[in-house]
């Protein structure tokens, strides 16, 4: 805010010119953890009020030797993953499709486009891309058995992995999920350019203004129209008026 009795502020020379570069892997982690524990912290309210959690009781010796118990609740690994892939598929399909970002991407200034045209994903493209970074919920729907929750588990950390190291490794960032869904990420940027009319105001004339006052070329004399034959013998007769005869 301008202060009092200050002069007023210049027009700006510069405008902000909005540039997309390449995102990278950080950032999109970043975005996805963010939009991983937005997902997580929905399905737990979800589920609570639901009355999907379970009651589980465990009890330990302590070191005088009495035994304490402890109760809780915990949500089991099938409505889990079934709260997930659910959620997850409202919330990044849509999101990808209608406005080519999630809350979490469009935090850190990212966009998902196609990757041969500077346009929104297609449904498909967008479920695609889904199954590929949220797929893992699916088996873990279908674990019954405790010991496959294990399992499960190694296969989310060994897909997990192979994303980031193909994502890294992928051309321009293109990961195995990218190029299946046949999309692109980017970082949004804005740079600050000379204005046009600022920049045709302040342009200097080539060579001669680029050159110091003692270089710069002397200015000529304005030019004279041509005289008639009768202007040129009235100003030599005015021209020999007064000056002294030769002897």
């Amino acid at each position: 805010m301008p202060v009092s009795g200050s002069a007023p502020a210049q027009k700006s020379r510069y405008v902000a010119q909005e540039t997309w570069d390449r995102a990278s892997l950080a950032r999109r982690l970043s975005a996805w953890l963010i939009d991983f524990a937005l997902l997580v912290a929905v399905v737990l309210v979800v589920a609570s009020l639901l009355g999907l959690a379970q009651p589980r009781q465990g009890s330990w010796t302590d070191i005088d030797g009495s035994t304490v118990t402890a109760s809780g609740s915990y949500l089991p690994t099938q409505w889990l993953q079934l709260l997930l892939a659910v959620a997850s598929a409202l919330y990044a399909i849509p999101l990808w499709r209608l406005t080519r970002a999630t809350l979490g991407q469009r935090l850190l200034g990212l966009r998902v486009f196609d990757l041969e045209v500077p346009k929104a994903l297609s449904w498909r493209q967008a479920a695609i891309r889904w199954l590929f970074l949220y797929g893992w919920t699916i088996p873990g729907m279908l674990s019954t058995i405790p010991a496959l929750t294990w399992i499960c588990t190694l296969v989310f950390l060994a897909w997990f992995a192979e994303l980031i190291v193909s994502t890294r490794r992928g051309g321009h960032g293109i990961g195995i999920h990218d190029r299946f869904a046949r999309s692109q990420v980017r970082r949004q940027q804005w740079y600050k350019v000379v204005a046009p009319r600022a920049a045709k105001e302040s342009a200097a004339p080539p060579a001669q203004a680029a050159l110091p006052a003692e270089d710069a070329a002397p200015a000529l004399p304005p030019e004279t129209p041509p005289q008639t034959p009768t202007e040129a013998s009235r100003d030599r007769r005015r021209s020999t008026r007064g000056r002294p005869a030769k002897d």
